[in-house]
């Protein structure tokens, strides 16, 4: 990835004049020569803060941010969002900027407004209206812990997908909850777990073990799930997606059980004695252990940043069926 070839112009602004601010940014960004406007979708990142908690604007948090819009361009707006009772209303901040990538001659540049805001929930979308795109697709990224601080309908309906990480989940079932509420009927909305995508190179090396090994179903046995302590919501995602196996049994043995003393992050243990089966996640490779004399299957865990990351999960728009039965699926297993 090629880095800005000038620096990001920037200044601040109030509500109503962000528009045409912007306008007077580009013009001041094509004095240094050509640069195309990208904007795939909007997308809005959420963030609760208090007087004294740390912005959007944190260097490493503005870095991580900048990264994912130079892979994935958008028009970016940041709501670090302060709540407060209906009626105690105070002004808010808006930041807006031009940033832009690439070689000289192939330059584009990306909007970013940044929003913090001290008002009442319900007030939140006339802000955010405001300043979204509507020829394009709207995405939110929920920085915050949903068991903490749960989806707010007033964002999340503005948009077509939410993107978050079960991994910084303080409480293991409320966060199953809350995401399981994003699920609801009537909502149309792409959810995307960055904890999930960490688990797609396991769920890849178990369904192609079973396929080499000619085992029916891995759910038809006893399964245990050993995982690091912190590593409970990854661990009962796994959990989750193996109970939502179509041909699973309903009465399947499944414990998850966390252990400290375990160097892989994620085992996976099905069956017993000669017919069983063992799965090892690590932070490079899964090594899947198969029964009788086969050789143990081997699969390498992609190398990538939380921003690459982020961008792959922006540019994937779609229903991702298996994580919607893994959520419902962990949240029975947790009740």
């Amino acid at each position: 990835m090629e880095g800005a070839v000038m620096p990001h112009l920037s200044r601040s602004t109030t509500a109503e004049r962000i528009e045409p601010d912007l306008a007077a940014l580009w013009r001041d960004v094509v004095r240094h020569g050509p640069v195309a406007r990208a904007v795939m979708s909007n997308l809005i990142v959420f963030r609760q803060c208090g007087g004294d908690d740390r912005t959007a604007d944190d260097p490493p948090i503005a870095s991580m941010l900048e990264e994912v819009v130079a892979r994935h361009p958008c028009r970016l707006i940041v709501l670090d969002h302060q709540r407060k009772a209906p009626g105690e209303n105070e002004p808010f901040a808006v930041d807006i900027g031009v940033l832009t990538f690439g070689p000289e001659r192939a330059r584009y540049g990306i909007e970013r407004i940044a929003v913090r805001s001290a008002c009442a929930e319900v007030q939140l979308p006339s802000i955010v209206r405001h300043v979204v795109r509507g020829d394009v697709p709207t995405s939110v990224w929920w920085m915050e812990d949903l068991s903490r601080v749960p989806p707010l309908d007033a964002i999340v309906g503005l948009g077509r997908q939410i993107l978050y990480d079960s991994r910084s989940w303080r409480d293991l079932r409320r966060g199953m909850t809350a995401a399981a509420s994003l699920l609801g009927a009537g909502r149309r909305l792409d959810v995307a777990d960055l904890n999930w995508r960490r688990l797609t190179p396991l769920r890849q090396a178990l369904l192609h073990a079973c396929a080499f090994a000619g085992i029916d179903d891995i759910c038809r046995g006893p399964l245990r799930i050993v995982h690091r302590p912190e590593e409970s919501a990854l661990a009962w995602l796994c959990a989750g997606w193996l109970r939502s196996r179509r041909r699973a049994a309903p009465g399947v043995q499944l414990a998850v059980d966390a252990d400290a003393r375990r160097d892989a992050v994620l085992t996976v243990e099905a069956g017993h004695g000669p017919a069983a089966l063992t799965a090892r996640l690590d932070s490079h490779q899964v090594v899947v252990t198969l029964p009788g004399d086969a050789p143990p299957l081997t699969i390498p865990v992609p190398r990538e940043s939380e921003a690459l990351a982020v961008a792959a999960e922006l540019r994937t728009l779609t229903r991702d069926v298996a994580l919607h039965q893994a959520i419902a699926s962990a949240l029975l297993g947790l009740e």
